[in-house]
């Protein structure tokens, strides 16, 4: 498991650095501005709007799928999805034509500072959006049958070309029409994705998207029943986010653009993360689950753990000792963002680095639990961060300004993470030494990269040069870390090595 999970995260952090580039186009042409500002408020609230209805089936999807392969067999299973796709279908039309009969209403709710052509360009955008709504559900299901039937490669490799074709819109267009690039460039990165995922499924003859005569829509129960407990907690977190789009938005004009970029860089790497535990972690666990097999599931389980906490440790310590750099090399276009939002994002992006260990041992203990069957355990305490964070945003958005929204984040799932743990399916008594060690790691990685940077000057180079020569330090810190505590992850990366030298002998 743990080298398909290697190979995925790479494939992963290849479509990231696609982000990250398509990030830094967007910058370029749009920088801190009203156009983006709306821009990101309309896409917030249709990714929040699809998330609120389809998020928890899209989460649970995965493990009720590889459950109810072993207990009814491929085709009961298969005909379920597609009355899941019929519903997928009818429910999308709804919202779709909701949200445009409601547009005006919604963007006075998003943006309660906006005004006329503001207003009307707002309302403009969520009409143009809505309809993308039936795309993505669609690709998310066929994605995760694909990942069901343990392709994982090829999915990966279908997003990283459909990012190929976001950029090259972005690229061409942006210089002729201005913010509706990003438009035309989301929805040719969605239909194209589509495409490629029925053309997969095809392939390997997988009818999900054929046959509809036969099917019952009452099917599509088990995985809704299944999703039902995270239906409360994936409302919180929607409407969280759109509560922290709109204080952004009171706290000054173009606040909601430095917001999104200084989440993002976390996010993405984060977004990774998850989609790798998802893609990967749960069915494997949920199979282990379904065979009683629980020794399997605690050596699964923990091998990604591990792994999951070098991969942070890495990203936290460099953007402790890189942020800005990396930043100003990506997001500084000349009067578009000044130097002063550059460094406020930085600043931004640090905080978002610590709080994301936080975040992913919440996750990766709740999606164990999601693939133990107790995935009401994780729904009840996925709800608790999400009210704190509401309420500390709320109560302290004036005098901590942006800042809050960071911090919030953090503390707010600390509670959950540390319960989840406790109620973990198997014994974690055997989780705790591999967490301490991987800690150690963690603390001792960034202070020992920070001094060592600081000490030989490199944070005065320019944001290229300084970042290679930061990484550089960073990975042999790591790795003399990584042998002084025994990481198990290093035979990995010697029979890599190993392959390496073997090939390039040949």
């Amino acid at each position: 498991m743990i080298r398909n999970t290697t190979i995925l995260f790479l494939l992963r952090f290849v479509r990231m650095g696609l982000s990250v580039f398509g990030l830094s186009l967007a910058a370029r042409y749009f920088g801190i501005s009203l156009e983006r500002d709306v821009w990101l408020l309309a896409l917030n609230f249709i990714v929040v709007a699809e998330a609120m209805v389809w998020g928890p089936v899209n989460e649970t999807f995965r493990a009720k799928f590889v459950i109810l392969k072993e207990e009814l067999g491929e085709q009961a299973v298969l005909n379920k999805t597609k009355s899941l796709l019929l519903l997928t279908a009818m429910l999308s039309a709804v919202l779709v034509g909701m949200v445009m009969l409601l547009r005006v209403p919604i963007a006075k709710l998003l943006a309660p500072g906006f005004e006329g052509e503001q207003l009307q360009f707002l309302s403009l955008m969520l009409l143009v959006l809505t309809p993308s709504l039936l795309f993505n559900q669609f690709s998310h299901i066929g994605i995760s049958v694909l990942n069901a039937y343990e392709s994982y490669f090829l999915p990966e490799i279908t997003s990283s070309v459909a990012a190929l074709v976001n950029i090259a819109s972005l690229l061409f267009l942006a210089p002729y029409i201005g913010v509706f690039s990003l438009l035309v460039a989301y929805y040719f990165g969605l239909i194209l994705m589509l495409i490629l995922v029925i053309r997969q499924l095809r392939r390997k003859k997988i009818a999900i998207f054929s046959g509809f005569n036969q099917t019952r829509m009452s099917d599509f129960m088990p995985f809704f029943l299944y999703a039902l407990p995270f239906f409360v907690p994936y409302f919180f977190v929607q409407l969280n986010l759109v509560i922290e789009k709109s204080l952004g938005n009171l706290l000054g004009e173009g606040t909601v653009s430095v917001m999104d970029y200084s989440r993002k860089f976390i996010d993405i790497p984060m977004q990774v993360m998850s989609s790798v535990m998802l893609t990967l972690l749960v069915p494997i666990l949920s199979s282990r689950f379904a065979k009683k097999d629980r020794t399997g599931f605690l050596q699964e389980f923990r091998q990604v753990f591990q792994l999951g906490l070098l991969v942070v440790a890495f990203i936290i310590a460099f953007f402790s000792t890189s942020a800005r750099e990396l930043i100003t090399l990506i997001l500084y276009h000349g009067d578009l963002i000044t130097p002063d939002a550059v460094t406020l994002i930085s600043e931004l992006s640090v905080y978002y680095a610590w709080s994301s260990l936080v975040i992913f041992t919440y996750l990766i203990f709740g999606l164990a639990l999601l693939s133990a069957n107790q995935g009401w355990i994780y729904a009840v305490l996925g709800v608790i961060p999400q009210l704190l964070m509401i309420a500390l945003n709320f109560l302290f958005y004036r005098e901590w300004g942006v800042y809050v929204f960071p911090i919030s984040l953090l503390l707010s799932h600390i509670l959950s993470a540390v319960i989840m743990f406790l109620k973990f399916p198997g014994d974690n008594r055997r989780l705790i030494m591999p967490a301490i060690r991987y800690m150690g790691i963690l603390v001792l990685l960034v202070l020992l990269s920070k001094l060592a940077i600081t000490q030989l000057g490199m944070q005065s180079q320019h944001p290229i040069f300084a970042i290679i020569c930061h990484l550089a330090v960073i990975g042999l810190v790591f790795l003399l870390l990584m042998l002084i505590f025994r990481a198990e992850e290093l035979a990995y990366l010697k029979k890599g090595w190993r392959n390496v030298l073997q090939y390039g002998r040949k």
